[in-house]
């Protein structure tokens, strides 16, 4: 049985910028990459072909990513609606990460970057494959973001230490009035 070839796609407004990381990505014999300049283009191909991952500006000239994210997640005619993406950025405010968690972007990496760390960071995701995806009718569509960090399940602790994580003061007091007594 053949394995398929994953498609990355790059998007940038950049002709220099994409040309280099295509360049760079190509160097893998199992990928294959498509390079786009716009939105539009970048969406019709998606209409034809899967892609397994998106590499693009966060600002393009025709809007930004979140908001071809938030298209490309929602447009029943795209094949890859579950498509890993990354953005790159010069910055990262909090406004723009939580654009980018509710658009559904995986990762953002900040610009200027080494083509061959992006490299590196494509075949981390492609090795561990796409993140389970949720819908949320009107408010989000992307990877599942609530299992990434592991949370102990306190109710496995014996019922007098479920409220560790809580600092009794009343405990610290009577401590400090014990030893500030004098003898």
């Amino acid at each position: 049985m053949t394995e398929s070839v994953p498609t990355i796609a790059v998007l940038s407004s950049s002709p220099a910028l994409a040309s280099i990381l295509g360049a760079t990505l190509r160097s893998r014999r199992d990928w294959r990459v498509r390079e786009f300049r716009d939105a539009r283009s970048l969406n019709a191909y998606m209409r034809i072909a899967p892609v397994a991952m998106l590499v693009s500006d966060f600002t393009l000239e025709d809007g930004s990513l979140t908001s071809l994210a938030h298209s490309i997640r929602n447009d029943e005619m795209v094949i890859s609606k579950h498509v890993q993406i990354i953005a790159m950025s010069r910055t990262i405010s909090p406004g723009m990460r939580r654009d980018c968690v509710a658009a559904g972007i995986d990762e953002v990496i900040v610009k200027p970057m080494s083509p061959i760390y992006l490299k590196e960071r494509i075949g981390a995701r492609i090795a561990n494959g796409p993140a389970d995806h949720i819908t949320v009718k009107g408010a989000y569509t992307g990877p599942e973001r609530r299992g990434r960090i592991p949370l102990r399940d306190r109710r496995d602790l014996p019922f007098e230490r479920r409220g560790d994580n809580v600092v009794s003061l009343a405990a610290h007091r009577a401590q400090r009035q014990i030893e500030a007594r004098p003898e």
